[in-house]
């Protein structure tokens, strides 16, 4: 009774030490994937899209290349969201939760390993000791406090659970009751498909029907492992047909590969020594076999294998056996599918249950063999270790209590992750230190010259500090180097919108939209815009649309709260003048329909008013305006010349006159050099004035002019997408630009306006 009460005090000393450990991480923000699987991702929103979730991985994240299937994560997201919106509390809270059930789960696992290689009275206590350092290793702790990490932690307890269902429970095992964790777990992170192979090393080492040799226990352990390995088997194939198309994992195979070994080493002296930690690490690939780094990481992992292979052969040694193997098996998804990251320190928290067995259980033999005089010294040394642990995850929590206390961290370990500088940057930015943030940037760019998102938030900084013209570059370089990333689009979109550039900001959101349809932001801006614009046809469909994915969002139905039976400005003017049929009402009603691109309209209403009075100047600068926007010039200036006539000191219709003039001298004398040179060059630069000018439909017939006279013009086909793409013509985007593809592939420019009509067309379809 005094041994047992000993044990149980020891254990909830244990459990109290992890949760001490742990305590000041609950309030810790969301970082990294946290922003495009929970922040931006509308689909977490409303429970109702659950079983969506299990169908398609494009609700898993608003970015396309991060859509993989991870349906069980997402439905935790989305209770998560239920309970607390975007308190992080909330999300931590149940990660931690499972870690606690994990740490049960791990007990039961290790005394069951520890009795069966060799039965001793100490063995509960080495168990519970084991079990304490893995749950307070600091190596373990950036995985607990990254939320998104939340996939590598609960898969793995489910992997665990599965487990000691199989031990503990053989009568189940007809039913394959234990196949359910593994299911589960796989559900929140493919790499819980290496259950089969844990589950047959445990059979082979442990589940012994008296004296076999290796070669009966190895098909007893493929035998008991069959079921999961057709049942794991089945659902690779399920993930792989339900992963977006738009999914990448990562680079090079090759490279990739080789720098793998290291790479293990360095998870392994993290386990022991966690003082390099980094939540993302500025490793790079090796890009040979002759490299020193991997040749040290084969020494390595041929040191395992010895050791792995020389303990195996002795029963009292097994645990080390079966641990190195555990290690090395959980990192199979991680080492041979090439991931954005080489390294990730996150990527061992499954892997270091093997490695703790094997230290645990080293540490019990080691205790065995000691001379009395020592054991109060060992023990001592093994408080030490749990409290060393602790304290040193109590640390690390506090690097991941914000944005900028992670990514100054980052900036110190990691001085060359051109990411880790752009981000805290953009935490220093939001401190208002525009000047540190500036400097950072800088070096972000200077390291990542191709970075898509730190060319964004210099953007975002030089628009805060009003360099219009500097934001306007950054921002058209961050939309060429990534097209394809809607937050690009969305921040760009806000910037325009703020300047009243809405036409320009609509097309943007709505590329967003096109490209993540989760893209809740975007949308909202969009029905900003179109509710001020007053296009109610536009914006109640953008707002179905998004209550649709999103049921019973608020601000959606606000929206069209605020909308339903009110009049647009254009409504209650055509009343007017319909009602009131007087110069000065269709010169209003002229105006409106101006504002709306409706130029044919303009000009109608503006005759109408001088129908009424033939001096009424304003409607004849309405008309001049109009047609300076279609491109008409003559005309333009022939109805600016009778404004000017009829009031001379008119600003507007000088600025208006002016525009007409130089417009038409300019397009005059393009189309006197073609006449004298009319060559496909010549046609193309006056298919880019056209564009320009935002005469698309004459863009297009001046790039077939030229395509009569060189067919293989892959710049003319090139002008022809962009075109269509303006005018929202998807399919006939797609047919130019496969063309110029064909004629140069290599092309940047004609890449980049293809997969803006293929996403386009995706959008509208």
């Amino acid at each position: 009774m005094k041994e047992d009460k000993l044990f149980r005090n020891c254990a909830i000393g244990l459990l109290i030490l992890v949760i001490a450990a742990y305590s000041n991480h609950f309030g810790n923000s969301f970082h990294f994937d946290d922003s495009h699987c929970i922040l931006d991702n509308a689909y977490i929103r409303s429970l109702k899209n659950i079983p969506d979730f299990f169908k398609s991985a494009k609700t898993f994240s608003s970015l396309p290349y991060n859509q993989t299937y991870r349906p069980m994560l997402t439905a935790l997201y989305a209770f998560d969201y239920a309970i607390g919106g975007f308190g992080s509390f909330f999300y931590h809270l149940p990660i931690f939760i499972f870690f606690l059930l994990q740490g049960i789960c791990m007990y039961l696992l290790i005394i069951k390993l520890f009795e069966a290689s060799f039965k001793n009275y100490n063995n509960k206590y080495f168990a519970l000791f084991t079990t304490g350092w893995y749950m307070l290793a600091t190596a373990n702790s950036d995985t607990i406090n990254y939320i998104s990490s939340s996939s590598d932690s609960i898969s793995t307890f489910w992997v665990v659970a599965g487990l000691v269902m199989y031990i503990y429970r053989p009568k189940w095992r007809r039913f394959c009751l234990y196949l359910i964790p593994a299911i589960i777990g796989v559900l929140f992170k493919q790499s819980a498909i290496v259950f089969p192979m844990l589950l047959a090393v445990y059979v082979f080492f442990f589940e012994k029907n008296g004296d076999q040799s290796f070669g009966k226990r190895a098909v007893q352990s493929v035998l008991a492992s069959l079921p999961a390995l057709i049942l794991c088997i089945g659902l690779y194939v399920l993930q792989a047909k339900l992963t977006s198309s738009t999914y990448t994992s990562g680079g090079n195979f090759y490279t990739y590969v080789i720098t793998q070994p290291f790479v293990i080493l360095h998870y392994f002296g993290m386990f022991y020594f966690p003082f390099g930690l980094s939540a993302d690490s500025d490793w790079i690939h090796l890009t040979s076999i002759t490299d020193i780094q991997f040749i040290i990481g084969i020494i390595f992992l041929a040191i395992l294998g010895i050791i792995a292979f020389v303990t195996l052969r002795f029963t009292r040694y097994l645990p080390i056996s079966f641990g190195i193997l555990w290690f090395l098996i959980a990192l199979v998804p991680s080492t041979f599918v090439p991931l954005a990251e080489v390294m990730n320190d996150h990527r061992a928290f499954f892997p270091y249950i093997g490695l703790v067995i094997a230290s645990g259980w080293c540490l019990s033999l080691l205790y065995e063999k000691l001379n009395t005089s020592y054991l109060k010294l060992f023990r001592i040394a093994l408080v030490l270790i749990l409290v060393l642990n602790a304290i040193g995850t109590f640390a690390r929590n506090f690097v991941w209590w914000n944005e900028e206390t992670l990514w100054h961290d980052v900036t110190i370990k990691s001085p060359n992750n051109g990411r880790g500088l752009m981000n805290y940057g953009l935490a220093l930015m939001n401190k208002n230190d525009y000047r540190g943030a500036d400097e950072y940037f800088r070096k972000a760019l200077n390291r990542l010259p191709y970075y898509s998102y730190a060319y964004e938030n210099m953007a975002i900084l030089k628009a805060a500090e009003k360099q219009n013209d500097s934001a306007d570059i950054y921002f058209k370089q961050a939309l060429q180097l990534g097209s394809n990333i809607p937050a690009i689009n969305y921040y760009y979109a806000r910037y325009l919108h703020e300047l009243n550039r809405n036409s320009e900001a609509e097309y943007l959101l709505k590329q967003a939209i096109a490209i993540s349809p989760a893209d809740i932001d975007s949308r909202y801006l969009l029905m900003k815009i179109y509710q001020e614009e007053e296009n109610n046809e536009a914006f109640v469909s953008c707002a179905k649309e998004t209550l649709v994915i999103l049921p019973g969002d608020t601000t959606a139905k606000a929206y069209l709260r605020n909308t339903a039976g009110k009049k647009t400005k254009l409504q209650q003017a055509i009343e007017l003048a319909e009602k009131d049929p007087s110069p000065a009402n269709y010169l209003s009603l002229s105006l409106l329909y101006y504002q709306q691109k409706q130029y044919k309209k303009c000009i109608e209403y503006s005759q109408q008013a001088l129908n009424l009075d033939p001096d009424y100047y304003l409607a004849y600068n309405n008309i001049g305006s109009s047609y300076n926007m279609t491109g008409e010039w003559e005309n333009a200036r022939e109805a600016l010349t009778k404004a000017l006539k009829l009031k001379p000191n008119f600003e507007l219709a000088k600025s208006n006159y002016n525009v007409s003039v130089r417009q038409m001298v300019y397009t005059d004398s393009m189309i006197a050099v073609l006449k004298k040179a009319p060559t496909a060059d010549n046609y193309l630069n006056l298919s880019l004035m056209y564009y320009k000018q935002n005469l698309f439909i004459k863009s297009i017939g001046a790039c077939k002019e030229a395509l009569k006279i060189n067919p293989s013009f892959a710049l003319a086909y090139n002008n022809i997408c962009a075109a269509y793409n303006s005018m929202g013509m998807w399919s006939e985007a797609i047919n130019a630009g496969e063309q110029a593809m064909r004629f140069d592939p290599n092309n940047q420019l004609i890449k980049n306006n293809l997969a803006e009509a293929r996403k386009g067309r995706a959008g509208i379809n």
